[in-house]
């Protein structure tokens, strides 16, 4: 074997072995869409439904509440970024898919009628200084300034992970990066959602939706199949979060009938 040979067989042996040290699955991490640590909600009573554990005094308390929403009136609803320092949230635009969905849910209750997304023109900038954060209040007040009783608050999570997978050992070869799958994609959303009654700011219930997608592609489309399986299982997690605050739209609103 001449030394130009050798070469290239030491080579190819090389890359083999490195790419098919990596073709170990790694772990995708948990995405988490936690709306009691964005610091949104202060009321401590409130805080315990989210997550803190309560006194028995809060428990009677939050079971003794009676709150029956006005209706008819119009969903609100606010988007926040998950993406956010410190979990200190801010508003995020809901974009006309999303919110096409949410009507089509408002749509199925007769006392709905209709969704107003919540932006930053209708939150208060004169706040005073304690309350220029993004409150649950905050949302509240400007949800109250759109007419609406009633305000869903959620939020969304992310994460997604690409690593070589056995069939990898083939991209030494160029035409390999192009047609191996040796490239595992995975994405994970969850979503979180609390169902909030304006007037007195009681939680009425929370909803949560999850997605979980995988797919093995060549190393040259990748990218893109990362941006496939994102709007994906977005959409799914979406779907199934708007399938359980449907429910809790509709508990809402036949209290609020039962009650008249």
């Amino acid at each position: 074997m001449n030394r130009t040979t050798a070469f290239a067989v030491t080579t190819i042996v090389a890359m083999s072995t490195a790419l098919g040290g990596c073709g170990a699955h790694y772990t995708l991490a948990a995405p988490i869409a936690n709306i009691a640590r964005t610091g949104l909600v202060k009321d401590r009573k409130q805080l315990s439904r989210l997550e803190k554990a309560a006194t028995d005094g809060e428990i009677a308390n939050m079971l003794d509440l009676d709150v029956k929403a006005k209706v008819p009136t119009t969903l609100a609803i606010a988007k926040l970024d998950s993406h956010c320092s410190g979990y200190q949230p801010f508003l995020k635009r809901i974009d006309a898919d999303e919110l096409e969905a949410w009507e089509k849910i408002a749509s199925k209750h007769n006392d709905i009628r209709g969704v107003q997304p919540v932006s930053n023109l209708a939150i208060d900038n004169s706040l005073r200084a304690e309350e220029s954060k993004l409150t649950l209040r905050a949302l509240r007040v400007a949800a109250a300034r759109l007419h609406c009783e009633l305000l869903l608050v959620y939020m969304q999570a992310d994460t997604q992970a690409d690593h070589f997978n056995n069939a990898s050992v083939l991209y030494w070869s160029i035409v390999g990066l192009w047609v191996a799958p040796g490239n595992t994609v995975e994405h994970k959303t969850v979503m979180q959602a609390i169902l909030v009654d304006c007037r007195t700011g009681a939680i009425l219930g929370t909803a949560t939706g999850s997605g979980h997608n995988k797919t093995d592609c060549p190393s040259a489309f990748a990218d893109i199949q990362e941006k496939k399986l994102a709007d994906k299982t977005s959409g799914q997690a979406g779907a199934d979060l708007r399938g359980g605050c449907d429910k809790l739209i509709l508990s809402a609103v036949s209290r609020a009938l039962a009650g008249r």
